[in-house]
């Protein structure tokens, strides 16, 4: 009868076993038994134990981790305790495999001594391995450079040292708290040699000149398709592609763009990362693709909304900078995305199985998982701020204009016929867009009477739109006295419109579009900000509140939201602050009862 592989593994655990000298309780016990009895029976998984911990000391941790609430009552039940624990304290970590940690600890306080548990690591909340680097930084030194002599708040010293700690890690702070200081201070202190900036199109000037406040001028500004790196490479997202080109089936090695991987960059900072929650966007695949092509030592995502909607929107993030929870997408969704399979009827007769994963589960276990790893303030914890109030308007629609807009979809068909257009439109999204736009039309002069007050009294007001047309019309409107920050603009003239707003005492209404001119520049010159009509993802309306709500702002700040009765934007608001509800959870802001709204309506 031929030797079975089970067979050869077992006696090696078994001379193993003999003679183990090592300091592993579980190892000894099963030695201890050996030797008593001159003989041991060994499970397949604890030959495999022997042979792969061996060699291993156990790892001192030293720590108290949290638990998920369903292994604190299997930790009742099993040890007849009379209370469901949250937490353990971890001494050492015996062993570990891919599923599991072997710990030797403590479930109580009056435990007198260690004792043996296995742990599922989906089951525990913390790193036990996480270990807080004190990092010392002369913040003097940077003052000394900085043009302006900018003393650093207590939050981004605490800020930098969270970058150089982690290494690679979410810089979520609230909007206007000084991300890009605090990058750029802990860019400089790193030691790195070659830094890349990933940015939109509309923030690359800005950084440029926050990077030469601190008399440090080797940057450039990519554009196009020439490459030029310096040491602050600054590039937007949009073009990533003109320099990295992923490695597909069919592309030739020596075709390939290899730019930004020859620039063997050592740190790379993405602003606005939330742009990449679509792992399977380009942005985030090519992002994704340079990190594990270079193995940067830093890698530091910066963003005011690292979740923009859902807890799905995290995940490409986590993966960026290498978390463990992002090492298990199926895990991950079912786990915190109330992820399900179903399987659907394609129109060729075939079936497809797919993954709805838009939903939200086990919120608070997922922010204790992530805290170690992203870093989330507040204005109103870090700083004494001013106010910031948020005010809905509500109006009502004239019985004629409600006609007009209940008839919208009619409308468009026969539109549509006249044009004669072929396919079916999703009336769903045609919907939506054409009751939107026609709600912010009317909007206008409603903005108009709340905008010439303020201007009479000598201040300055911000209005953002969603469409073309109504910002337009309220350019007209405004004339001279106003600018206005769209997409189809340059950067160049973008940042002319900032600045005259900031800066010329005659500008005194901005309009932007709320993508376009919703992240990263500054508007504290007002501290009002008018929504003549807003957007459905919460991200992108806070991005456009706290443009005026940030350092440098010295008043209360007042938020204006146009809803009108029994329309699309009254569905909107409270589908939006459901929304919030969840974000806020994931990220560890404490949502008061009363706040929270339990249904929704979904139109994305």
């Amino acid at each position: 009868m031929p030797i079975q592989l089970s067979d050869i593994k077992g006696i090696e655990a078994i001379n193993k076993l003999n003679s183990y000298s090592g300091s592993n309780p579980y190892i000894n016990a099963l030695k201890k038994t050996l030797i008593e009895k001159g003989k041991v029976s060994l499970t397949a998984i604890q030959e495999a134990y022997i042979i792969d911990n061996y060699d291993k000391k156990p790892f001192k941790i030293d720590r108290v981790v949290a638990i998920s609430s369903y292994l604190g009552s299997e930790f009742k039940e099993k040890y007849n305790l009379n209370f469901i624990p949250e937490r353990i304290y971890i001494g050492f970590i015996l062993a570990e495999n891919d599923k599991t940690f072997h710990v030797y600890g403590k479930l109580t306080q009056k435990q007198i001594s260690n004792e043996m548990y296995w742990l599922p690591k989906t089951q525990v909340l913390g790193d036990p391995y996480f270990e807080p680097i004190n990092v010392e930084v002369d913040f003097q030194k940077y003052i000394d450079l900085d043009i302006l002599g900018r003393l650093p708040y207590e939050h981004q010293k605490e800020g930098v040292k969270f970058l150089l700690g982690r290494k690679k890690c979410i810089l979520g702070d609230e909007m206007g708290l000084g991300k890009t200081y605090i990058s750029i201070v802990s860019a400089m202190e790193s030691g790195a040699k070659n830094i890349l900036i990933v940015c939109p199109s509309s923030t690359k000037i800005n950084w440029e000149r926050e990077i030469h406040m601190f008399q440090e001028y080797d940057t450039s500004i990519i554009s196009g398709k020439k490459w030029k790196p310096a040491k602050f490479t600054i590039i937007n997202f949009d073009i990533l592609k003109n320099f990295h080109t992923m490695v597909k089936k069919g592309i030739k090695p020596d075709e390939a763009l290899t730019n930004i991987v020859d620039t063997k960059f050592d740190l790379m900072i993405v602003d606005e990362a939330h742009f990449l929650k679509n792992n399977k966007s380009i942005r985030g695949m090519i992002i994704a693709d340079i990190v594990n092509k270079l193995k940067m030592e830093y890698v530091w995502l910066l963003t005011g909304t690292p979740v923009a909607n859902r807890p799905k929107d995290l995940y490409n993030l986590l993966n960026i900078i290498e978390h463990p929870l992002a090492e298990n997408w199926q895990f991950y969704v079912k786990r915190y995305c109330d992820g399900r399979q179903i399987t659907i009827k394609l129109k060729n007769g075939g079936i497809k199985k797919t993954w709805l994963v838009d939903g939200n589960s086990n919120l608070d276990e997922l922010s204790v998982r992530i805290k170690n790893s992203c870093l989330r303030r507040l204005k109103n914890e870090v700083m004494d701020m001013p106010d910031k109030v948020i005010v809905p308007t509500h109006h009502e629609l004239s019985a004629s204009e409600y006609i007009e807009y209940e008839s919208l979809w009619e409308g468009y068909l026969v539109k549509r016929a006249e044009e004669k257009k072929k396919g079916t439109p999703d009336r769903d999204l045609v919907e939506l867009i054409l009751l939107r736009k026609f709600i912010a039309m009317k909007a206008i002069p409603h903005t108009i009477d709340m905008v010439e007050p303020i201007l009479e009294e000598g201040n300055k007001v911000i209005i953002f739109t969603s469409f073309a047309d109504e910002l337009l019309e309220l350019q007209e409107h405004f004339g001279n006295n106003c600018v206005v920050h769209h997409g189809s603009m340059s950067n160049k003239d973008k940042q002319k419109s900032v600045d005259a707003f900031q800066n010329n005492k005659n500008v005194n209404v901005f309009i932007g579009n709320i993508i376009s001119a919703g992240v990263g520049i500054t508007l504290t010159a007002a501290n009002t900000v008018i929504f003549n009509s807003f957007d459905w993802v919460t991200g992108n309306n806070e991005q456009g509140e706290d443009r005026s709500y940030r350092i440098g702002q010295k008043d209360n700040v007042t938020v204006y939201y146009q809803l009108f009765e029994d329309t699309i934007t009254t569905r909107m608001w409270y589908t939006l602050k459901y929304k919030k509800n969840i974000i806020d959870r994931i990220l560890g802001v404490k949502v008061a009862d009363d706040e929270i709204i339990t249904e929704y309506i979904e139109y994305e």
